[in-house]
């Protein structure tokens, strides 16, 4: 089970419409890709960051005299740290637009975390099939002989 923060902005004409779902937890797309993945949601701040970390993780190797294997380690280091806090650095982003943190679901996958969120907000819960009851009209079991009228 994965767990899901779920935001909403109150000024907005149906908030749970445009409800956001954020997985805590390792983000693997900002640990592979950083630089577009903080782009991608907009974070201007934690690019320029991993900019400046790039520059100084360079800078470092320069004076350290390192070769690829520095250079290589520093950056899945930097990777991995930034991997670690992207679902977080999202989080304080949407809070400083206005969005409100409602619930934490807990789902296998983010369409179910929504539904989950979108039936306890509604309270509308789903309605189970009905069993056959011993009464009906047809037999329950086959017995192997024809009834006769």
């Amino acid at each position: 089970m994965k767990v899901y923060t779920v935001h909403i902005h109150p000024g907005h004409a149906d908030p749970l419409e445009d409800a956001v779902l954020i997985r805590e937890g390792f983000n693997f797309w900002a640990f592979l890709l950083s630089g577009l993945w903080a782009l991608y949601h907009r974070q201007w701040l934690a690019f320029i960051g991993l900019l400046v970390i790039s520059v100084l993780c360079n800078i470092a190797i320069e004076l350290a005299n390192g070769g690829p294997e520095m250079d290589f380690f520093l950056a899945l280091a930097t990777g991995i740290g930034f991997g670690l806090i992207a679902n977080d650095l999202r989080r304080r982003k949407l809070a400083r637009q206005g969005w409100k943190m409602v619930d934490i679901i807990a789902a296998p996958d983010e369409t179910g975390a929504l539904h989950r969120f979108l039936q306890k907000a509604t309270g509308i819960r789903p309605v189970a099939p009905a069993k056959p009851t011993a009464n009906s009209s047809y037999p329950l079991s086959y017995n192997g002989s024809i009834p006769t009228p």
